[in-house]
């Protein structure tokens, strides 16, 4: 049973079948030096490798702290992979009870004792803000702590700093969603009920992103494992090039206060991939037909049903030369945006 007490920060840990690297993230958390009621949500989707156990076990050891759910992805109906795990983040999400709070992978740890009180007393100290950031250590699997590197890289990212929205966006400061700690948002609204199993990593923050700037504390002390079957890396060939082309569009659908930021951001996959599709069929698997299926947008709708008349490829062609207009004459007016948008999306 957790702590009564009112919970100041929730720590979200998503798992699956990942018994065997769980204990590292645990320990890493249960190693923070908190002074005040915090809780660990561990969500783990139907493992089946004695993970719950261990759960459990933790359970037993810090009663007052630690606390395992269930989650069964099935129930989403999930066309691929990222589907599940942002569906597993939702359900850690729903049962979290912090005026902030964080997200970590089963499978990644920190490399410091006091990350999180740090980017908690950022948030403390600036209620004008709604996230704190940090770097990330990005190592590969199997190789030493120290042959990572820290990014995203960038002079404006100085330790206090204050990022806008529009700063974070265009000039692609974002790094990934765990290296955020994040004030619950005032509206009282559930954003992982609102954006179902598409409540993922980007969505996260971008929708917090709404209630205010990014102060940055300048540490990389998020360990982002990289495994060779991850999510990240399952992809490939087109069907990865189509996932980070259309990311902006599908931001600007979700997110739509900052769909001039998203449409006018620099995306050269998103014109390359246009220019593609003017000239032969673009090959995906099935799951990715499927995924884009369920988004009720031309663009989406043109890759998943395979779309090649000649009024769709026109409109590909328009939508490229709306394109060059934002990014080779410097239009980033919303007018212009809001054209490109109704292009690739009514």
């Amino acid at each position: 049973m957790v702590s009564q007490e009112h919970i100041v920060l929730s720590v979200l840990v998503v798992s699956h079948n990942q018994g065997h690297l769980l204990s590292r993230c645990l320990d890493s958390i249960l190693s923070q030096r908190l002074d005040v009621p915090y809780e660990i949500i561990v969500s783990d989707d139907r493992s089946t490798d004695g993970t719950w156990n261990l759960i459990h076990h933790y359970e037993q050891l810090y009663p007052t702290i630690v606390r395992g759910v269930h989650c069964n992805s099935d129930e989403c109906n999930p066309s691929n992979r990222s589907e599940r795990c942002g569906w597993n983040k939702a359900n850690a999400y729903r049962h979290a009870q912090g005026d902030f709070f964080v997200n970590i992978d089963a499978d990644d740890y920190l490399k410091s004792d006091d990350i999180y009180p740090l980017q908690l007393q950022a948030l403390l100290d600036n209620p004008d803000c709604a996230l704190c950031q940090q770097r990330v250590w990005q190592v590969r699997e199997g190789a030493p702590l120290e042959s990572g590197y820290a990014w995203p890289k960038h002079p404006k990212l100085k330790n206090g700093a204050k990022l806008t929205p529009a700063r974070l966006i265009r000039e692609g400061l974002c790094g990934l969603n765990p290296t955020y700690m994040i004030r619950r948002n005032p509206l009282g609204e559930n954003p992982a009920e609102k954006y179902g199993k598409l409540y993922d990593d980007t969505i996260i923050t971008y929708y917090h992103l709404q209630f205010g700037r990014v102060v940055f504390v300048d540490r990389a002390d998020y360990v982002w494992v990289q495994y060779g079957g991850s999510i990240s890396n399952s992809d490939r060939g087109a069907d990865r090039q189509l996932l980070f082309a259309l990311l902006p569009i599908q931001h600007a659908m979700l997110i739509p206060k900052f769909r001039t930021l998203f449409i006018t951001q620099y995306n050269r996959e998103l014109a390359a991939l246009l220019r593609q599709t003017l000239l032969h069929r673009i090959p995906l698997t099935d799951s990715t037909e499927c995924y884009y299926a369920q988004f009720d947008a031309f663009i989406f709708q043109y890759f998943a049903k395979g779309q090649r008349g000649i009024l769709s490829r026109l409109r590909i062609a328009r939508a490229l030369l709306q394109y060059y207009k934002i990014h080779h004459r410097s239009d980033h007016s919303q007018a212009t945006a809001d054209k490109l948008y109704t292009l690739l999306v009514h």
